[in-house]
């Protein structure tokens, strides 16, 4: 990856080096700072890929296998530009209003539609989620003649495998906002203590749960739960409501935040992070 450490456009610089150091931990060999330019087969088929890299200067790997797991793509429009449909030049696809029409008579849903949110602002997700529900819409708009809007606020969901991180996203998920975070840690390993086995970074407080805030002007539009998962659907009511935190008290922690939610944490810990890096954020529209 380009960035100083893994999921560095997404998390807080503390959980990106949490993460980075429980890959090496595993035996995973990460290369920071580096872009793929090509991968190139043998004439024969017979040896291994090479992978080109660009970093600080130029590298080439031998490997056996590519995983191919882009985080963001550009949407198909190909199709709709002849047809004369409204492309947004901003974040891609094709223009829809709240019911994903993008003229009469003619639906988009999932990926490479560019619909409204009511909340975040006009956005364009890639999810399972996102596709299932407007699909949903836009086929009982078609089929019944009804004027129903997508609401629904997608998720974005992935399993830590060994690492036991069962990870949801709601909304806006960027570094380059300010970020709050709540998490119940297994503070022993810093002593050497604890029972996680593999899963274990010696010196590191291994995070067991908990919940990352993400906030434009002191309001929330995103958040990531991490073993969570069953908080998900108040993490959604609570981003619809547009809560906007006010008080900060002398320490790190923000009340309205630690109360909106009863995540069930135990001993947790606040951090409040400012913003920085440049990440993805679903619309294209402080201490550390």
């Amino acid at each position: 990856y380009v960035e100083p450490g893994a999921l560095y456009r997404y998390v807080p610089t503390y959980f990106s080096d949490y993460v980075t150091e429980r890959l090496r931990a595993l035996g995973v060999s990460e290369r920071p700072y580096h872009m793929v330019l090509n991968i190139k087969e043998p004439a024969d088929k017979t040896h291994n890929l090479q992978l080109a890299l660009q970093g600080f200067e130029k590298a080439t790997i031998q490997c056996g296998h590519v995983v191919f797991a882009p985080t963001h793509l550009e949407g198909n429009v190909e199709l709709a530009q002849q047809a004369g449909l409204e492309i947004d030049t901003h974040c891609g696809g094709v223009m829809v209003n709240s019911e994903l029409l993008a003229r009469s008579d003619i639906y988009v849903a999932g990926d490479t539609a560019s619909y409204p949110d009511t909340m975040l602002g006009r956005r364009r997700m890639q999810s399972y989620d996102h596709s299932y529900h407007s699909g949903a819409v836009a086929a009982y708009n078609m089929a019944t003649g009804a004027r129903q809007a997508y609401n629904h606020l997608p998720v974005i969901t992935s399993s830590g495998g060994p690492m036991a991180m069962e990870v949801v996203v709601l909304g806006d998920i960027d570094s380059n906002v300010e970020m709050y975070s709540i998490a119940q840690t297994d503070k022993t390993a810093n002593n050497g203590g604890g029972a996680g086995g593999q899963n274990m970074v010696p010196g590191w407080e291994q995070w067991e749960k908990g919940i990352v805030y993400y906030m434009r002007n002191r309001k929330v539009v995103g958040a990531m739960l991490l073993n969570l998962s069953g908080r998900t659907d108040d993490v959604r009511r609570m981003i619809r409501s547009g809560l906007t935190y006010t008080h900060k008290s002398g320490t790190e922690e923000i009340e309205e935040l630690n109360n909106a939610i009863d995540l069930g944490l135990v001993d947790p810990t606040y951090r409040h992070s400012a913003a920085r890096g440049s990440g993805l954020s679903r619309f294209h529209t402080t201490h550390d």
